[in-house]
């Protein structure tokens, strides 16, 4: 395949999970997580949040949109939580019964990481690490470092 200019992406505007208990994920990305729900399609059983500034969280039951697509399942998906906002988050989430796992990445500005599983068991990592400081550094070959294949596992 011919390598094109790039189109100049500005970040992820929407994720899809499938989920299996609509209301049970409402209250998880809603309540625990605290993200604001901005439009939900009653008839089709979707409900989408908001996460930051310009990327929404959809959660389907099972069905096909346009395209072919569907939700995924069992993903593992990061969210950009500040450095600053970490610890009072990950203390708020624990006291609300959350079970977390911690992780530090020396090879990633020392950031922190707080996995949680939500009621569908995809995997919700809060991580302090600004991605956006890999780019433009970023290689596009396709190559990979052994850190950043640990990381990606």
């Amino acid at each position: 395949m011919a390598q094109c200019e790039g189109p100049g992406f500005t970040g992820i505007s929407e994720l899809a999970l499938e989920v299996v208990d609509l209301a049970a994920s409402e209250r998880f990305y809603g309540e625990v997580l605290a993200l604001p729900l901005v439009e939900r399609w009653e008839d089709r059983g979707v409900a989408w949040f908001l996460v930051g500034d310009r990327t929404r969280l959809g959660l389907w039951r099972p069905q096909i949109g346009l395209a072919g697509g569907r939700g995924g399942l069992h993903v593992h998906f990061a969210m950009h939580l500040s450095e600053a906002s970490y610890t009072s988050t990950v203390n708020r989430l624990a006291l609300c019964g959350a079970r977390l796992e911690e992780h530090l990445f020396a090879d990633y500005d020392d950031s922190r990481a707080a996995y949680i599983n939500d009621p569908d068991g995809n995997v919700v990592e809060l991580w302090t690490f600004n991605v956006a400081r890999q780019a433009p550094a970023a290689s596009l070959t396709g190559s990979a470092t052994s850190s950043d294949a640990e990381r990606a596992g």
